[in-house]
C-alpha cells in the first residue's frame, strides 16, 4: 500500500506494529532502534532527519516538542486502552490519515487519532 516509514515510539505496542506492517508500512520500534528510555527531542529529530512518522501515544512529552523541532509528522493518541480494544481500528485510523493527508503533506503535523478513530466510528 505504502513506502511510507514510521517510529514506534516504545509504549506502541507490537499488535499494532505487525498490523500496520500488514499494510505495507516500514515500521521501526524506537526500543529497537534506539534503546529503551531515549531522549523525546533526539526521536524526533531523528524522524525529520530520516523522513520518519513518529506514533505514540505520549502527548504529554511530544506536544511541546511538535512546534519547537522539524519532523515528518507526529500521529498521537491519548486513549491508553485504544490499541488493545481495537487494534484493527487503529491501523484503519493510521490507514485513513494518510489517505487524507498524503505521505509528505503530513510534515510537521500533530495528528490526534483519537479524534480520526471518533469519526470513524460514529
Amino acid at each position: 500500500m505504502t513506502e511510507t516509514r514510521l517510529l514506534l515510539d516504545e509504549h506502541v505496542g507490537r499488535i499494532l506494529e505487525r498490523l500496520l506492517r500488514e499494510r505495507g508500512y516500514e515500521v521501526v520500534q524506537a526500543k529497537d532502534e534506539f534503546g529503551e528510555h531515549t531522549d523525546d527531542a533526539k526521536l524526533l529529530r531523528w524522524c525529520g532527519e530520516e523522513s520518519v512518522v513518529l506514533v505514540t501515544n505520549n502527548a504529554k512529552d511530544f506536544e511541546p516538542l511538535d512546534e519547537s523541532h522539524e519532523h515528518a509528522g507526529i500521529l498521537v493518541y491519548y486513549d491508553q486502552k485504544l490499541p488493545d480494544a481495537d487494534p484493527e481500528g487503529l491501523a484503519r485510523t493510521v490507514d485513513e490519515v494518510f489517505t487524507q493527508y498524503g505521505a509528505t503533506a503530513i510534515e510537521n503535523e500533530f495528528v490526534d487519532l483519537d479524534e480520526w478513530y471518533d469519526w470513524f466510528h460514529d
